[in-house]
């Protein structure tokens, strides 16, 4: 038994040792094209619904999906403005032996929205420091 588990090792640090990864580093700009600013997204992300909610997890016990409350959007709000973020879902359960089927529904990359919620953001802080100009011209000519 020691020596299967000595074997064991030895061939398994052998072969660990000759495999060999040769990795490569792309810069970021190399890998994307078409870059472009992004503007208008306070207009854009306007009409979204942010939603809470809970999935029927007593119905879909099969699909594994988490209990509890979810922060998410309504898919119906991305089909005007970002329909290239909704994608279809795909969750794959068992029916019994040998048998898998696949449940599939709409969802949202919602993380897709982050660099959006960024430029919202600065375009309001923009309008918030042209307010405050007017406001204090305004205080000024009183």
């Amino acid at each position: 038994m020691k020596r299967f588990f000595k074997t064991s090792a030895v061939m398994a640090a052998v072969l660990v040792s000759t495999l060999t990864v040769k990795g490569q580093k792309i810069d970021h700009q190399e890998l994307k094209v078409d870059v472009a600013q992004l503007s208008n997204s306070f207009h854009q992300l306007r009409n979204l619904e942010p939603i809470a909610f809970n999935y029927n997890v007593q119905k879909y016990k099969h699909l594994n999906l988490p209990a509890g409350q979810q922060y998410g959007f309504a898919v119906s709000s991305f089909k005007n403005e970002f329909p290239h973020l909704i994608f279809e879902n795909a969750k794959f359960y068992n029916v019994g032996k040998n048998d898998t089927r696949v449940a599939k529904y709409d969802d949202v990359k919602s993380e897709q929205l982050i660099p959006l919620l960024v430029s919202a953001v600065k375009e309001q802080q923009v309008q918030i420091e042209q307010l405050k100009k007017e406001l204090v011209e305004l205080k000024k000519s009183r």
